[in-house]
């Protein structure tokens, strides 16, 4: 099997997984296939989605954020207190998303400059960050908005057009781009070589450091724009806005086949994998299951989903 096969199977594997539990939910919960509920799953998909296209590049390039939902939550408490002060909104959505990329940016810094492992640097990071989201907000939560903040373009990103969410589009755009990026061009090409085989990647003239830079900046900036859709739907920013969200993004790039060591993902299935986790999420509402349980199930995924690439990676090696 070629690798475009086996990258096709993977995907293949995950859509058809993600089948399945959608089957099995809409038998056991007559709630699941209704408008209103697909809709809602759509909608969670999409500030999962947006990050998981961040966390796509650094994971691919072997390497790893546990700062994503930090950065969120940072970025999204920013904006929230610039708006509810009357900031122009183009521009506090420029600053957030700004901001995005400068925290990306310093988590890559510490990484490619002064050689510390992503694992410490994004686990430290995550807990400054949120610290700072904590002093922004005073711990209360952000809303009521002014009239200016609520009719500018900004928060209509939280409307729909018809049936559609806006912000199902916009996402649908980003995974368009991000897919081109990674398949059609040479910093895609890039992004695997440095993850596949960092020396090798080096030694053709590839500048690593500064590809995984350009990742971690790209996935702050994918990370506030994140928190923007969210402003924009929610109205509202709690204190705990990206609390645990990187391991709802992290699951959905590993369930979509990217390899933790570096070298393999698609943009693709890491689509599959942010709706599998979004569904999941909502199934689990639907079956009323407990909340202390709920993020238990997703350590479990995740668990599930390294065992079986552990065992494919495994069966390619042997073959």
């Amino acid at each position: 099997m070629g690798k475009k096969n086996i990258k096709t199977f993977r995907e293949f594997g995950v859509l058809m997984v993600m089948v399945v539990i959608i089957i099995i939910l809409s038998v056991v919960s007559p709630m699941f296939l209704k408008v209103t509920n697909l809709i809602n799953i759509v909608r969670q998909t999409v500030e999962i989605g947006i990050m998981a296209i961040g966390m796509t590049f650094i994971i691919v390039s072997a390497e790893i954020d546990l700062s994503a939902g930090s950065i969120f939550g940072l970025t999204a408490m920013l904006a929230a207190y610039f708006y509810k002060a009357g900031v122009n909104p183009t521009l506090v959505f420029i600053l957030a998303i700004t901001a995005g990329a400068v925290l990306g940016g310093i988590n890559g810094l510490f990484i490619t400059k002064a050689k510390m492992p992503a694992f410490i640097v994004t686990l430290g990071t995550m807990q400054i960050y949120r610290s700072i989201a904590y002093s922004i907000s005073g711990g209360q939560n952000i809303s009521v908005f002014p009239e200016k903040a609520q009719n500018s373009w900004v928060f209509k990103m939280g409307g729909s057009i018809g049936p559609i969410p806006i912000q199902v589009i916009i996402m649908l755009v980003f995974f368009i781009i991000a897919h081109i990026i990674m398949s059609k061009t040479k910093f895609g090409f890039e992004v695997y070589a440095t993850g596949g085989n960092k020396r090798a990647a080096n030694l053709a003239g590839i500048g690593t450091d500064k590809i995984k830079l350009i990742s971690f900046i790209s996935a702050g900036a994918l990370y506030a724009f994140a928190s923007q859709i969210s402003i924009a739907y929610l109205q509202s920013v709690p204190t705990t806005a990206g609390a645990s969200r990187e391991m709802d993004v992290i699951a959905a790039v590993i369930l979509g086949g990217a390899a933790l060591v570096g070298g393999r993902g698609s943009v693709i299935g890491t689509l599959i994998g942010a709706i599998i986790m979004s569904v999941v999420k909502n199934g689990m509402v639907l079956l009323s299951v407990p909340v202390f349980w709920q993020s238990g199930f997703i350590g479990v995924i995740i668990i599930l989903a390294v065992l079986i690439d552990t065992c494919i990676s495994q069966a390619e090696k042997n073959r």
